[in-house]
């Protein structure tokens, strides 16, 4: 069904409600008076406005984002003025401040008087905008309060300028408070993954008739960013990761290894649709797989068939970690060892996100969770060979987002 621009609209101011609510429900719990975002994801989780400085130059402290404890008082959204100019006239929720960068801007037509005028800095320099922050913590009555903000992300310049600004303020980390808000998806986010994950299993579909004898990863690649792009909307392609053949490492330049009978072909790959991006991983063989490469899938499916069986509301991660592995070190890989077999998904550039199926993960599946269950092996002479599957927690027990077959399939 295709989505109008007015219902996706409706549906991205309905999650950000749902996210400021919640974010204000954690800052009472915590007794802190204001959530300060300035990372990529997390700048764009709270306002639903990507920053290009954020994304894509990766500018540390470029645009904020604010939500106070009161409910009473707007959220805020702080950007350079370059950047504010293409935001929309008006943010539900949200008063827009700016602060001037290195690029000007001219008004020949007068349609914003006065707005644009002062000294420039002579390059991206944080002080702007930091200054800008704290007038907005400020104006928001928190200059005396308890903040959480990503500190472990700033530079200690930025810290200190911070420190300096706003000397009877109280910091902690937000990531901690924002691990758990985003741990559990709204509507809107459940969807995108879910189109994000269909979008990767049509790509792979559209590349395995491109395998055959002598095909490269990087030729791989290539088709399978050609295939995601032409269905891909938002943001652009999140990751691909293939491998050909016995060497396994990951590379930004893709192999150029020929592909032969016996070598196993692994696809971790990953779409991205409106920030969200999926991360899925399947593996096929050209011809008959060796019987080392059999070995470890036959190992490895039963142990990702258990982790998708167990896996559901109220389980704890770490129970889930502990069955995966007991099984595939028993059906044939004893030696088998990872730190984790999976991890939450959503905003994170890096694509994994905590928390993490690991053995010390004290985290409890909830509803609303997405994750993803991963069961990969790399072995020398041998490969990569791997299974992942993105999964919904339901109240009565998962949703698997993927279709595409588990099966070690030889074309």
């Amino acid at each position: 069904m295709q989505i109008t621009d007015d219902k996706l609209q409706y549906t991205i101011d309905y999650h950000l409600q749902d996210v400021a609510r919640r974010a204000r429900e954690k800052l009472e719990k915590e007794q802190l008076d204001a959530l300060v975002a300035s990372s990529a994801e997390n700048f764009y989780y709270l306002t639903g406005q990507p920053s290009m400085f954020l994304y894509t130059f990766r500018m540390s402290e470029a645009a904020f984002a604010v939500v106070f404890r009161d409910p009473a008082k707007k959220s805020i959204l702080l950007m350079s003025e370059f950047e504010a100019s293409g935001l929309p006239d008006v943010i539900p929720g949200f008063d827009i401040r700016t602060y001037p960068q290195w690029i000007d801007l001219d008004d020949p037509f007068g349609l914003q008087p006065g707005r644009y005028l002062g000294e420039r800095p002579d390059a991206p320099r944080p002080e702007a905008a930091l200054v800008a922050l704290a007038e907005a913590l400020g104006s928001g009555g928190a200059a005396a309060g308890r903040i959480a903000a990503e500190l472990s992300g700033m530079k200690p310049s930025s810290r200190a300028k911070l420190a300096d600004s706003l000397p009877e303020a109280v910091w902690a980390e937000a990531q901690p408070l924002f691990t758990e808000l985003r741990s559990i998806k709204t509507g809107f986010e459940i969807e995108r993954l879910r189109e994000s994950c269909a979008i990767a299993e049509a790509a792979i579909g559209e590349v395995l008739p491109k395998i055959g004898p002598g095909v490269t990863a990087a030729e791989l690649a290539a088709a399978f960013h050609i295939a995601a792009y032409r269905r891909a909307i938002g943001f652009t392609e999140r990751f691909t990761t293939i491998s050909v053949g016995p060497d396994f490492a990951p590379a930004s330049l893709f192999r150029t290894h020929p592909a032969a009978p016996g070598d196993t072909i692994k696809f971790d790959v990953g779409v991205d649709v409106q920030g969200y991006g999926s991360d899925i991983a399947r593996t096929f063989t050209l011809g008959k797989p060796t019987d080392a490469a059999k070995r470890a899938y036959e190992a490895l499916r039963p142990g990702h068939d258990r982790m998708l069986e167990l896996a559901g509301p109220d389980v704890p991660m770490a129970d889930i970690f502990k069955a995966g592995m007991e099984v595939i070190r028993r059906s044939g890989l004893p030696n088998y060892n990872r730190g984790h077999l999976g991890h939450s998904i959503g905003l994170a550039l890096s694509t994994e996100e905590a928390p993490f199926v690991s053995g010390t993960e004290q985290t409890i599946l909830k509803p609303g969770m997405v994750i993803c269950l991963e069961t990969p092996y790399y072995g020398y002479g041998v490969g990569a060979v791997m299974i992942e599957d993105m999964v919904l927690i339901t109240d009565n027990g998962i949703e698997r987002l993927n279709s595409l077959s588990r099966d070690l399939i030889a074309l």
